[in-house]
């Protein structure tokens, strides 16, 4: 995305959650807000912690058993590259990009490029599919379903859509390379590399050990089958923080209704300001989706203020520990080394320009 129009994301963005907090603490009755604050017991946050790990560990399971055969990885190596690429999501959130690259590294510790590459494509594929698969699910079973569809349709079946539509793109990117061959040629071109044709070569031969792994991906494969499992459980957990911390202050709501919520916090997860721990825009995302369930503010605002800080406590004291620990291994100066050397024998081996050199003509 040009620097000039993710500028504008994220003023708008910064707008929106702006907007959100104005309209919350209009008319704010602290006496409720304090009331639904006093009625919250120990004993309530013990649901809220265990849905919270369990949404971690399942995305970590389902890395695992994809990976295990291929890459003859651990739970323990999984875990680690799970917690990996989730630490640099939370500290440099962009549309989770930045930690499917985390994860692609991780791999390669492990693996060739191709087989790195191919699995974290198909991963965020599953990814995205299960997500999908969930909120239609959620939505089918939801109760007063056309009452809650009827204003906020189009924002669905929007987000649906355009997760269908990146899925599409992976799903080119393993099992149709063509398309995805001419795209890249297009910006060698761009980059005006001298040596197009050696270029070309050594892109078909990594194409053709992507689309070689991915053979991997069939439905006879029951470790596949068995990641698809471990990533629904993962979004079942992940309605299940929410739906424990509305209960913790005394507000009841079908779960199933929190399902289709995925598409707001999507939203807002794709377009992050960029703030660590997305502080400001998924606490807006919560706070609109508990409205949007006829929840009073004040409580939505609670309700927010509770499972967030104990998704943040979670991330400090088992994402972060797990993932600096693994991150040291695999960003270590031999490995930045490596991948210096091989971005620098790229550029001199096919001839890139870029930045000023590449302005020349």
């Amino acid at each position: 995305m040009p620097i000039a129009k993710r500028r504008l994301v994220l003023v708008l963005e910064l707008l929106i959650v702006l907007v959100i907090f104005a309209y919350t603490l209009y008319n704010f009755n602290v006496e409720n807000f304090l009331e639904a604050l006093s009625n919250i017991e120990p004993l309530d946050l013990l649901p809220i912690l265990v849905f919270e790990a369990t949404y971690y560990l399942a995305h970590a399971a389902a890395f695992w058993l994809l990976c295990k055969k291929s890459f003859n990885l651990s739970f323990w190596d999984a875990l680690g590259g799970s917690m990996l690429a989730w630490l640099v999501d939370i500290l440099l959130p962009g549309a989770f990009i930045e930690g499917d690259v985390a994860r692609a590294i991780f791999l390669r510790t492990k693996g060739d490029w191709p087989r790195a590459v191919s699995y974290t494509v198909f991963y965020r594929f599953l990814i995205n599919i299960t997500m999908v698969i969930f909120i239609v699910f959620t939505s089918l079973l939801a109760i007063n379903l056309l009452k809650f569809y009827e204003q906020y349709f189009l924002l669905y079946m929007g987000i649906v859509v355009a997760t269908l539509l990146a899925s599409a793109l992976l799903y080119l990117f393993l099992w149709k390379p063509q398309i995805i061959k001419k795209a890249v040629l297009g910006i060698a071109i761009r980059l005006k590399a001298k040596s197009l044709d050696k270029f070309e070569k050594d892109l078909d031969t990594f194409l053709a050990y992507v689309a070689q792994s991915s053979r991997d991906f069939t439905p006879r494969n029951i470790y596949l089958w068995g990641a698809i499992i471990f990533l629904l459980v993962q979004w079942v957990a992940g309605i299940m923080t929410p739906y424990f911390s509305l209960k913790a202050i005394g507000v009841e709501v079908n779960p199933f209704l929190i399902g289709p919520g995925y598409t707001i916090l999507t939203i807002y997860s794709l377009a992050s300001i960029g703030i660590p721990f997305m502080v400001g825009s998924i606490d807006a995302a919560l706070i609109t989706l508990y409205i949007l369930l006829g929840v009073p503010k004040e409580k939505a605002l609670v309700a927010t203020l509770l499972g967030r800080s104990i998704t943040i406590i979670f991330s400090i004291s088992f994402i972060y520990p797990i993932g600096i620990h693994f991150a040291r291994k695999v960003f270590s100066s031999t490995s930045f080394s490596s991948i210096k050397e091989t971005i620098d024998k790229a550029i001199k081996e096919y001839g890139f320009s870029y930045g000023s050199q590449g302005q020349d003509t």
